[in-house]
C-alpha cells in the first residue's frame, strides 16, 4: 500500500513534469539540429516506438493526477471549479485522444482523377470521382507575386447510395467512416502517341506542372523516350508601367517540351496541339485534373476535436476564475 502510494505521489509530482519537459526539450533542440523536423519525428516515434511511448504515458498520467488533485482541492470553491474544469478535463481529453488517435488511425494517399474509385481498405463504402473543381481560372493571370491557386480545390464524389460528398483542403470532410481532404491539385495533360496510324500509347499523365513555370516529366520505357513538359503563358502583356501579365489558358496550354531518347535531345520546343520526331507524331488535347486526396480512418477524432473546443473554452474561462469569491 504504501508503495502504491509512492508511485502515484511520484507520478503526480511536479518535479516529474519539470524533468519530463526538460527531456522532451533536450530531444527537440537535438532533433532539430541534426534532422531539422522535430516534431514531425516527434509524432513517429510515438506511434512507432515503445519508449517513446511509456514517456509519453508517464508524462500524460502525471499532468491529468495534478489536474484531478487541482479539481478536487476546489471543492470548496465550487464557481472556481466549474470555471477550471473545462480547462484542465480539455487537457486530459487533448493528450489522451492525440495518443490514441496517432497509434489507432489508418491513413492513405490517393491519386485520383474523374470517373476514378476511392474504396478505403478499412472498409466504409465505395465512392466515386464526378467531378474536380479546378483550383483555376480557364484563362490564368498571373503577375509577380500573384497567388499559385485562384480558388479551392473541389472534388465531388458519389457513394453506393447516389448522395453527393463535396471535399476541399480544410476542414476534412466525414465521408461516410472516413475523413478526407485534398493535399495537392494538379493537371494531366492528355497524350497520343502515333506511328502512322497506330497508336502506341495515350491517356492522361499527372504531373506536378504547378506553379506555372514548374517542370516534370514521364517516361516511355519501353520506347526508351523521357518527356520533360513545363506550361508556358498563351500570352503575355505589359502594361505602361512596366507591369507584365502571364495569362495560361488551362484548357488550351502551351507546352515546352524536351524528348529525350537515351542520352540525347531529340526535340526541343513549344506546342499546343501536337509534335513530331523520329517519324511519330504525338498529339495534345484538353488536359484533365487530378487530385491527392489523404483518407483517414480515425475513431479518436470526434474525442481529439471535443478537447480543443474545450482546452480554448477553458482558456477564456479560466481568468474568471482567479478573481476572489465573495464569502
Amino acid at each position: 500500500m504504501r508503495l502504491a502510494r509512492n508511485i502515484l505521489r511520484g507520478l503526480s509530482s511536479r518535479r516529474l513534469t519539470a524533468w519530463m519537459m526538460i527531456l522532451f526539450a533536450l530531444y527537440y533542440l537535438t532533433a532539430a539540429v541534426w534532422f531539422g523536423e522535430a516534431f514531425g519525428r516527434y509524432i513517429v516515434l510515438i506511434s512507432s516506438n515503445n519508449l517513446a511511448r511509456v514517456l509519453y504515458c508517464i508524462f500524460m498520467l502525471n499532468i491529468s493526477l495534478i489536474f484531478i488533485q487541482g479539481l478536487i482541492s476546489l471543492r470548496g470553491h465550487p464557481l472556481r471549479l466549474i470555471l477550471r474544469a473545462p480547462l484542465y478535463l480539455g487537457i486530459i481529453l487533448f493528450l489522451l485522444s492525440s495518443f490514441l488517435s496517432i497509434n489507432l488511425r489508418d491513413s492513405g494517399w490517393l491519386l485520383v482523377g474523374e470517373g476514378d474509385v476511392v474504396s478505403p481498405p478499412w472498409g466504409g463504402g465505395v465512392y466515386r470521382i464526378i467531378r474536380i473543381e479546378p483550383a483555376l481560372e480557364r484563362n490564368a493571370l498571373r503577375r509577380e507575386g500573384s497567388p499559385i491557386f485562384d480558388y479551392e480545390p473541389y472534388v465531388i464524389l458519389m457513394d453506393d447510395s447516389g448522395n453527393m460528398h463535396r471535399v476541399g483542403a480544410f476542414p476534412a470532410l466525414r465521408v461516410g467512416s472516413s475523413y478526407m481532404h485534398i493535399l495537392k491539385f494538379g493537371i494531366a495533360p492528355v497524350v497520343e502517341l502515333r506511328d502512322g496510324d497506330r497508336v502506341i500509347a495515350s491517356g492522361p499523365v499527372a504531373l506536378r506542372l504547378i506553379p506555372f513555370g514548374a517542370m516534370d516529366s514521364f517516361d516511355m520505357k519501353t520506347l526508351n523516350y523521357k518527356f520533360n513538359l513545363r506550361m508556358m503563358p498563351n500570352r503575355i502583356v505589359k502594361d505602361s508601367t512596366g507591369e507584365i501579365t502571364r495569362s495560361y489558358n488551362i484548357e488550351r496550354p502551351l507546352y515546352h517540351i524536351q524528348v529525350i531518347r537515351g542520352d540525347r535531345t531529340i526535340f526541343e520546343g513549344l506546342a499546343e496541339d501536337e509534335i513530331v520526331f523520329d517519324d511519330r507524331v504525338m498529339r495534345f488535347y484538353r488536359p484533365v485534373f487530378w487530385v491527392q486526396l489523404e483518407v483517414v480512418h480515425d475513431p479518436v477524432y470526434p474525442f481529439f476535436i471535443t478537447s480543443l473546443f474545450m482546452s480554448i473554452s477553458g482558456l477564456l474561462l479560466y481568468p474568471f476564475s482567479l478573481f476572489r469569491q465573495k464569502k
